[in-house]
Formats: structure tokens, sequence, C-alpha cells
């Protein structure tokens, strides 16, 4: 059950990382000049972000701590009694786990969508040249 668990939390975590990645240099790598206070508050604002990624990752080692001891005990208990009500314990202690990994991509989404806001707020917006507009297909020409 702990494989599952693993490859979950590696795919999520693949998944997770290419969203932030995605969310702080989009598509193409934004090199818009930040003011000197502004580019401070984002690396705290990043920097709070990543503690907080870290914090939920040390949630997580927490609470697979303490449901693969409980399912340890609860496999001992059905083993010696025989009680089939031991089964639905270890369900239970394999789905917080899957939830605590849930919680971590949130978190790590959530943290990348605020740091981009925050970078949309900050960033010194220069006059680019606007794009011509392409025509939309189904529209008649004007004439």
């Amino acid at each position: 059950m702990l494989n599952d668990l693993n490859l979950k939390h590696i795919i999520l975590s693949a998944d997770a990382n290419k969203i932030i990645k995605h969310s702080l240099r989009g598509k193409e790598k934004d090199t818009s000049p930040l003011s000197h206070g502004a580019g401070h508050a984002v690396q705290s604002i990043a920097q709070s972000i990543a503690i907080a990624v870290q914090d939920s990752s040390d949630t997580i080692r927490n609470i697979a701590t303490v449901q693969s001891t409980t399912m340890g005990v609860a496999t001992q208990k059905y083993i010696e009694t025989k009680d089939h009500n031991y089964i639905p314990v270890t369900k239970q202690c394999q789905a917080n786990m899957d939830n605590s990994v849930d919680y971590w991509k949130r978190v790590g989404i959530t943290g990348a969508d605020i740091l981009d806001a925050y970078k949309k707020i900050f960033t010194v917006n220069e006059e680019k040249p606007k794009s011509a507009k392409v025509p939309d297909e189904d529209a008649t020409p004007a004439g």
C-alpha cells in the first residue's frame, strides 16, 4: 500500500512542480523589471510560500508516520484476533495518507498562484507594441 502512496506522491509532485514552474515563469520567461522594493517584496513572498510548502511536506511526513504505525498495530491485532473490524482501520489510514498528499499539492499550487498574482501587481508595465489582430474566420469582411 505504501508503494501506491509513494507513486501518487511522485506523480503529484511532478504535476505540482510543472504548475509552479508555469506560474512562476509562464510559457515564456518574464523578464519585466521590478523596482527594488517590489523585488524585495516578491522575494519575501516567495520565501514565505516556500516555507509553507516545506511545512506541508513536514506534515505529510508526520501523518505518514502516525498512519503507518496505526496500520501496523491494526494489522498485528487482526492477525492475533482475526477480528475484521481492524480492516477498515487500515483502509482509513491509507485514505488519510492520500489526503495529506492532496493537501500538499493544494498548498503548492495555491502558493504558486499567490506568487504569480503578486508578481503581476509589482511588475513594471512597459508599453509593448500591440500585435496585429487576426480576423475571426466567421466574421464577414467590412465593405
